[in-house]
């Protein structure tokens, strides 16, 4: 509570008090941030909504492009084998197959497999028209997730940059006031050992 009071005092500083014109400028220059701050919210969730629209696109055009079919292996997959540092298995590899068409026509070729898998082994595989494997479409569940962290990483870069460029100004008030203080006191100390 008693920083949100302190930084109230700082954007408005009571009447009568000793408030310094650096001081005002800062308060200036905190209120100047937060409304910068609330104009960036809307901007990022602008990019993030156009994000959102451009995704949407491609991924329906990505799933009237693509079929999901079902491959069998005619070869088995890699062998398993287990990174001794982690404990993690290793990826997929390509691994000979072959899967029907919606029309009917089998086609033969890679897909990639995942370790220990066996020859006969049957694994969804997304085709484009040609028949050729190609990676799986984008998904609506990808697209909002896209889509927020585009709008939520603009405005907290943006929030980011107005804190560090808030403190800096600080430091640079800080640093003139101190520059003057130490004026004002040699001066004292002038004036004290002049009588």
């Amino acid at each position: 509570m008693n920083r949100i009071a302190r930084m109230w005092r700082t954007l408005v500083p009571p009447r009568g008090s000793v408030a310094r014109p650096s001081d005002r400028l800062q308060g200036g220059l905190l209120a100047l941030g937060v409304l910068l701050a609330l104009v960036a919210l809307p901007a990022a969730a602008s990019v993030g909504s156009e994000t959102f629209a451009r995704q949407q696109a491609q991924s329906a055009q990505e799933l009237a492009e693509r079929t999901l079919v079902t491959a069998t292996l005619l070869a088995d997959g890699p062998e398993i084998n287990v990174n001794s540092r982690t404990g993690s298995l290793g990826g997929g590899a390509p691994t000979d197959a072959t899967w029907v068409l919606p029309d009917g026509t089998r086609r033969v070729g890679q897909v990639v497999a995942d370790e220990g898998t066996l020859k006969g082994h049957r694994l969804d595989v997304w085709v484009d028209r040609d028949g050729t494997p190609v990676d799986p479409p984008l998904s609506s569940a990808a697209v909002v997730i896209d889509a927020a962290g585009v709008g939520l990483g603009l405005w907290l870069a943006a929030l980011i940059l107005l804190a560090v460029a808030y403190r800096l100004s600080v430091f640079s008030l800080d640093r003139f006031r101190y520059a003057r203080w130490q004026q004002e006191w040699f001066a004292d100390q002038d004036r004290k050992t002049r009588s």
